[in-house]
């Protein structure tokens, strides 16, 4: 067990700078005052756990369902052009249709991301597990988004599809949706009793990058035996670390690449119930805990105290949570912030990455990578940058996030000075959408 053992007191601290590049809008954080705690017994993760831990691509961006900004989320054209964008995984919400194929899929019905009203009217409020695949592949994906962002539309997203998740993983491994000269989807063993599923061939405007994939499970009782379809589904597709025997090799040339190694696959969950069941279903693969301010029992409920958050992490750690995954604050989504230094220091002594969610700003970036304590200055521009400031406490990377979520992944990797500098439009571009 692992110990906070500070002095308690409340020291000074330099005030937030806002200089040059760097934002100050409403949201920004005043460290004035920074807080030490005393006799906070913690568990910390065990050897092995850390090994896997150790697995996570280091300064992970993860592609939040692919896109939300510039692209329909969670569909092909997202996931393609987060692989192709430098993305180094692909997030994806798991969700089971009737007939047990499972989805990329976020929200519980289909109203806000498909036409559902129009073409299967009277059954829009249903759930996602109301429907076959066949039945959701009438369904076009993509159109709402060129309404609802009509800054970023594009004639091309009319008629997206919802993803399985054996498609998600070859976009990873750079493969496409094979098309018909009309631009449909080729289906697969076509006929009357076509099951939903289509043809996949190498993408031939795939870039090489081969991104990991990092998925979410959905609470329990809505998908029982969620854990163990997706144990079955990853082994199937060569994607599960536990079966050497069928887990993928990397071709020539992509050795070391994230979808080859054995932090290619990641699992998170808000739910403790699916941590639980996923330590049983896939021991050994890298999971996040996933928090937020919930009532919810099933959830994890940590508020930003220091008992609850003690006791968040001591059940992350008990159950082989490798990565803490809080919310930030801040526009768009002005989320309840848990990933305050103070926080990140009691992840980071138990053992855990930080992994936080999710990213729009370049202000985001600068304030949870620490910038402000370094007159501004990122560690990717400087790895040796130097604090400024009198500060009468150890300012170090523990405080500070070592990842994360974004909507924007061409906007972290300018930040993080990775990628071909290529902007968001012209690798869709590119991709021809």
């Amino acid at each position: 067990m692992n110990k906070i053992s500070f002095k308690k007191a409340v020291v000074g601290a330099l005030a937030v700078l806002c200089i040059g590049f760097v934002s100050c809008d409403e949201d920004t954080k005043d460290y004035n005052q920074y807080t030490y705690y005393e006799d906070i017994e913690l568990k910390e993760l065990s050897a092995e756990a850390k090994v896997v831990r150790d697995y996570v691509k280091a300064d992970a961006i993860i592609a939040h369902r692919g896109s939300t900004f510039w692209a329909p989320e969670e569909t092909e054209a997202a996931f393609r052009w987060a692989r192709n964008m430098g993305a180094d995984y692909l997030e994806i919400d798991l969700q089971r249709t009737k007939d047990g194929f499972l989805l990329a899929l976020h929200d519980n019905n289909l109203r806000r991301t498909s036409n559902i009203e129009s073409i299967l009217p009277g059954r829009e409020d249903l759930p996602v597990s109301a429907f076959t695949l066949a039945e959701l592949r009438m369904l076009d994906a993509g159109s709402w988004f060129n309404e609802d962002v009509p800054e970023n539309a594009r004639v091309s997203f009319v008629n997206q599809k919802i993803c399985t998740l054996e498609e998600v993983l070859k976009f990873a491994e750079g493969y496409r949706i094979k098309r018909d000269a009309a631009g449909e989807p080729v289906k697969l063993n076509d006929g009357p009793n076509w099951e939903g599923l289509y043809e996949m061939e190498i993408d031939p405007l795939d870039n090489g990058n081969r991104p990991g994939v990092y998925a979410e499970t959905k609470e329990p009782y809505l998908f029982g035996g969620m854990e163990e379809d997706l144990a079955v589904a990853l082994t199937k597709m060569g994607w599960n670390i536990n079966s050497p025997e069928t887990l993928l090799e990397a071709p020539a040339g992509d050795e070391g690449k994230v979808a080859y190694t054995n932090g290619r696959f990641i699992l998170q969950s808000f739910s403790r119930e699916s941590i639980v069941k996923l330590e049983n279903a896939l021991p050994g693969v890298p999971k996040c805990m996933l928090l937020w301010l919930s009532e919810s029992a099933g959830y994890v409920r940590p508020s930003n105290t220091l008992e609850s958050l003690a006791e968040f992490i001591n059940f992350s750690v008990e159950y082989n949570c490798h990565i803490a995954g809080p919310s930030i604050a801040g526009k768009p989504n002005n989320y309840p912030d848990l990933t305050e230094p103070w926080m990140n220091e009691m992840y980071h002594r138990a053992g855990m990455i930080v992994h936080a969610y999710s990213f729009d700003t370049e202000d985001q970036l600068r304030k949870y990578n620490g910038d402000y304590y370094y007159n501004g200055v990122s560690r990717f521009d400087d790895p040796a940058r130097e604090v400024v400031g009198d500060f009468n406490y150890d300012v170090n990377k523990n405080m500070f996030i070592d990842g994360g979520f974004t909507n924007l992944t061409d906007l972290s990797l300018k930040y993080y000075n990775r990628g071909e500098g290529k902007t968001a439009q012209e690798v869709l571009n590119e991709l021809g959408y």
